[in-house]
């Protein structure tokens, strides 16, 4: 007989591709470390959420975390359990997971029979005793003849009146590898310091050369990126990994599937695009930067119901991701209107 078990899973899609995530019943962590479920990304605190599961259902709280947890598109509050029904959309970082629940059957384990006890076999009776005052005095076995002896050498085994060879000892592990030998960051030495013109000549020996050089590998790179943080901060030269926090300055979250041409193509029009968020200008630029093509928006139509408008793509849904479009117009269009997605 099958019985049925309650289970909850997250849909979680990331920089690093699809997953599924099964959620264990009771408290499970949501952040970038020491956690349950690991979202690497910059914009995900150390803690950022918690979900509670049991057989009833499953609330999120957010913990405090520095750049909030979304539902369905709307922010949660600090510490306030928020309930969570299938199909909810969760928005940490650069991460998507859509929450499921479900039931599976469990086939309910089968009560073996006691085991049917064996006859118990019948004793031999004890030998007689002797009778009292009587010593009782037990031979000592043979002693091996010479000729046993010589059988037992033959056949490879240790002679009977000889103690056992103890067995080889497993051998010694191989030394482990030695590390490379250390390389300092381009332009440095490892014998040579800028820092020893502040001290004076009486210290200008090999040795504090070396010794500075230690301390001039760490702190010049960490000199280099603050006189050079303006690099940073514009979406042609930032460093990759740098594009997500640009992005949140505009409340913008990439698409795992975008490359990195389009992050940052769409961050240099950033500020036109927030400044114009929910124009038509606006959804179609960032239909163009993603698909490559020029989509036709139509809001003035005579057969079209009030606040709806449509958006047609010159290209066939098997050519685009029709999901991520989907999810690009609602982020971008006025928020109490509705549309109709149409393909050529």
């Amino acid at each position: 007989m099958a019985e049925t078990t309650i289970i909850h899973r997250l849909q979680i899609l990331g920089p690093a591709g699809t997953s599924t995530y099964e959620l264990p019943m009771g408290t499970a962590v949501l952040g970038r470390r020491d956690a349950d479920l690991v979202l690497d990304d910059p914009l995900v605190s150390r803690r950022h959420a918690q979900i509670e599961s049991s057989d009833a259902g499953c609330t999120i709280t957010d913990t405090k975390s520095s750049n909030g947890t979304k539902i369905n598109g709307i922010r949660l509050k600090e510490y306030d359990p928020h309930p969570l029904n299938p199909g909810d959309v969760i928005e940490i970082g650069a991460y998507t997971l859509t929450y499921e629940m479900g039931e599976i059957a469990v086939a309910a384990e089968a009560v073996a029979p006691p085991p049917v006890p064996e006859p118990v076999a019948e004793l031999e009776p004890l030998p007689e005793l002797p009778a009292s005052g009587s010593a009782v005095v037990s031979e000592p076995p043979p002693k091996p003849s010479r000729k046993s002896r010589a059988e037992t050498k033959i056949n490879g085994g240790p002679p009977a009146d000889q103690p056992p060879v103890p067995p080889s000892l497993p051998p010694l592990p191989e030394p482990e590898a030695e590390p490379p030998a250390y390389t300092p960051p381009p332009g440095l030495s490892l014998t040579e310091s800028r820092y020893l013109q502040y001290l004076p000549g009486i210290y200008h020996t090999s040795f504090m050369k070396r010794f500075l050089a230690l301390f001039e590998s760490i702190y010049a790179p960490i000199e280099w990126t603050v006189d050079n943080f303006d690099v940073f901060l514009h979406p042609a030269t930032a460093p990759a990994d740098f594009l997500p926090w640009l992005a949140n300055w505009f409340d913008l979250t990439f698409d795992q599937s975008w490359d990195e041409a389009r992050r940052r193509a769409i961050l240099m029009e950033a500020h036109q695009i927030y400044a114009r968020r929910g124009t038509r200008w606006a959804l179609s630029r960032v239909l163009e930067i993603y698909t490559g093509l020029v989509p036709e928006i139509d809001d003035t139509g005579e057969n079209l119901e009030p606040f709806t408008f449509t958006v047609t793509l010159p290209a066939r849904e098997s050519e685009v991701n029709a999901t991520l479009i989907t999810r690009l117009i609602n982020a971008h269009k006025p928020a109490h209107t509705s549309y109709l997605l149409q393909f050529k």
